[in-house]
């Protein structure tokens, strides 16, 4: 669910945080981090024994271990505010995949090992997104709010594009 992490998890932390210095680069990037590891993790190098897309990335530790060791390996500045968004995205991926109702990966590795999913995994994956309707309508949310906030930010001009894409900082214009 690509365009639900990208754009839920810009409108959460546009609300939530309200950081007009964000590098959105990073936190885009923390948004599709756990799937960019453990997708290709479980179900192509360890398919054999886990063969599913939801491993160490999709825990609670993983992403609470990064950011200690950001915040304890740098020092104030652009570099640690960008590490640290990268970190958020993570955290606010978990939150929109509902990891915390499957306890055992999201809390690993207190209740044990991350369980393994159905084999084969990307027959079955498909069949799973083609029958979810649910899955379908948070994609087409995710891609509306980015339509809406790419408009109303005015990103269709490519000066002002470039200077989003160059600084990852998104303009003022809009609430």
């Amino acid at each position: 669910m690509l365009f639900w992490h990208l754009g839920a998890t810009l409108w959460l932390f546009r609300w939530i945080f309200r950081d007009p210095k964000v590098d959105v680069r990073f936190l885009l990037l923390g948004a599709v981090l756990p799937d960019l590891v453990d997708i290709p993790l479980g179900t192509w190098l360890l398919a054999a024994t886990y063969s599913t897309s939801e491993l160490w990335a999709h825990t609670l530790l993983v992403p609470s271990l990064y950011m200690a060791g950001v915040v304890l390996a740098t020092r104030r500045g652009r570099r640690r505010r960008a590490l640290m968004a990268v970190g958020v995205g993570w955290l606010l991926h978990l939150l929109l995949d509902g990891m915390w109702l499957d306890r055992e990966v999201f809390l690993w590795p207190f209740f044990g090992a991350i369980p393994s999913g159905e084999a084969p995994f990307w027959s079955l994956a498909w069949g799973r997104a083609l029958s979810d309707p649910w899955r379908w309508a948070l994609e087409a949310v995710g891609i509306v709010y980015l339509v809406w906030l790419w408009r109303a930010l005015g990103l269709g001009s490519s000066p002002r594009r470039r200077a989003v894409l160059g600084s990852g900082i998104l303009p003022n214009d809009v609430a």
